[in-house]
């Protein structure tokens, strides 16, 4: 279905290119990258945030998993343990399908949303969950009736104010919306406040019916305005969260269906300081009809929504189309896509277990990878064998693997059937760690700074090579040896462009991440 991307990433690297020689043509090169199988996640995967870098904190619906809650219950989430493949369960008392979930600037995560009570479980569709990642042995404390009104697959995200939103939805399950149950407001949820009241937002009733899941992004701009994208079906505004207001209306994309049921993808490409924190959203696949057999869209579109002439500039996904695909920025600053099928739509299977129809099929077993900066896909890439259509997730792990789980497209635990439920963790080694270069270490970073100010960062670093998504301010190496060196990195100037709250490090040298991400906890500067 979707991670819940909360987690932003700092990068940074090293580089002294280097002319090669010309080489004579080449015979096709082999597939790039690996898939091993690393565990059993024990809980469907529908929702996962990384909460550091040894812990995947896991979120599904009501159904008999694998383990047990203390209280006896079927367990809905967990922690799992990167490290030792390990799963210890959560407690939750409400019912989190087709929830949402973004961080405080403090570091705590709130979750909001679900459906109805079952298995011992109490309805969540007004229910806000809260956990704290950093905390001994860390669980949920819920308010089920936190919310005004309920909310199911509402879109979140974190406000450069340290405080988060919470978008639309719809009162109940549904195949998709309608106006007897649509739930077109927002609200905004802050650290310890009380309960907000609903505004509403006229961009979710004109997106009707396929307004579910809006895409949400929280654009840069040096006037620390909390300025946001949001696109449903298959247009989108930008709207000014302090005053109100729409600030702009961005064109239609072309092509097709972009939300729920129609699900695709959309991802703010990495900011760089080089360009002014321009923001450029790209959305890609879909479809046009809610159809089994309806081929997904193998299209995307990129625009800056700031732009006072905005227009989309559409590609070609790679060549294949996809309905549901996940997608993961990696720390190369290039955008892994991976997952969901090649016709059909999102939902759970239809008829009967032992014949059932499946609303999505053809699964894309291949990841692309895509070039924002020379707009190129690698495509020859080594193709899973495990089918990740409804109910699947990826993230960015610390040593720039990524971990793939989920698929689950039925209403409760089936095994053994042809897309069944998927409890097996896969492990993706994109090609940056293939290369046979010498990871970078860090050896020492501040791990809590503000935003505009600068930091020391010191590394091991093999080769030289330098590519900079913060700033750079000086570079120091250690004269009794040379393959050490000090950075001093400027922090982005303002939340607006990284919000309060967990972000992660990352160091490249020649392309190729270090060894582990370090963990830093942004603040609004004094």
């Amino acid at each position: 279905m979707r991670v819940i991307n909360i987690l932003p990433i700092l990068t940074l690297g090293i580089s002294l290119i280097s002319a090669s020689p010309l080489h004579p043509r080449q015979a096709a090169a082999p597939p790039m990258g690996q898939w091993d199988i690393v565990g059993d996640t024990k809980i469907a995967t529908m929702h996962i945030f990384r909460a550091n870098n040894k812990e995947i904190y896991m979120i599904d619906k009501l159904e008999v998993n694998k383990i047990k809650q203390a209280n006896g219950n079927p367990a809905i989430s967990g922690v799992y343990n990167i490290e030792t493949n390990e799963v210890r369960a959560l407690d939750l008392t409400t019912d989190t399908f087709c929830s949402a979930g973004s961080f405080f600037g403090n570091g705590t995560l709130l979750h909001a949303g679900g459906a109805e009570a079952g298995l011992g479980y109490n309805p969540g569709y007004q229910s806000v969950r809260f956990i704290t990642p950093s905390d001994p042995n860390a669980d949920w404390s819920e308010i089920p009736d936190g919310m005004v009104n309920s909310r199911w697959y509402p879109a979140m995200a974190s406000l450069p104010s340290g405080n988060v939103l919470i978008m639309g939805g719809s009162a109940k399950g549904t195949g998709k919306n309608n106006d007897a149950i649509n739930n077109p407001t927002y609200e905004i949820w802050t650290i310890g406040g009380g309960q907000p009241q609903p505004v509403n937002f006229p961009l979710l009733v004109d997106s009707m019916p396929y307004n579910l899941y809006p895409f949400l992004h929280v654009l840069p701009n040096f006037d620390n305005k909390q300025l946001a994208f949001v696109f449903a079906n298959d247009h989108g505004v930008v709207y000014d969260f302090d005053a109100g207001v729409v600030v702009s209306n961005v064109p239609k994309l072309p092509g097709g269906i972009r939300s729920y049921p129609l699900t695709g993808n959309s991802v703010l490409l990495p900011l760089r300081p080089s360009l002014n924190y321009k923001p450029v959203v790209m959305i890609c696949g879909g479809n046009t009809v809610m159809e089994i057999t309806s081929p997904a869209l193998a299209s995307c579109g990129r625009i800056d929504p700031t732009d006072p002439n905005a227009q989309w500039e559409m590609d070609n996904f790679g060549g294949t189309g996809r309905v549901m695909p996940d997608s993961v920025l990696l720390p190369t600053g290039k955008v892994l896509y991976l997952n969901g099928g090649q016709t059909g739509y999102a939902g759970y299977h239809q008829g009967p277990k032992d014949n059932p129809l499946y609303l999505c099929d053809n699964p894309a077993f291949t990841p692309f990878i895509y070039d924002p900066e020379t707009k190129e896909w690698t495509t020859n890439l080594v193709p899973s064998t495990i089918a990740r259509l409804y109910h699947s997730v990826a993230t960015l792990l610390s040593d720039g693997r990524v971990w793939v789980s989920g698929s689950n497209p039925q209403g409760n635990v089936q095994l053994g059937t042809k897309y069944p439920t998927e409890y097996r963790a896969e492990m993706f080694t994109p090609p940056y760690l293939q290369t046979g270069l010498t990871n970078p270490v860090i050896t020492s970073v501040a791990g809590s700074t503000t935003l505009d100010a600068r930091i020391p960062v010191t590394y091991n670093q093999g080769f030289s090579q330098r590519y900079v998504m913060c700033k750079i301010t000086s570079a120091v190496y250690d004269p009794n040896n040379q393959n050490y060196v000090t950075l001093n990195i400027e922090m982005p100037p303002n939340p607006t462009i990284i919000p309060p709250g967990p972000s992660y490090l990352y160091i490249l040298d020649n392309d190729v991440p270090a060894t582990f991400s370090v963990p830093i906890s942004l603040q609004a500067s004094a």
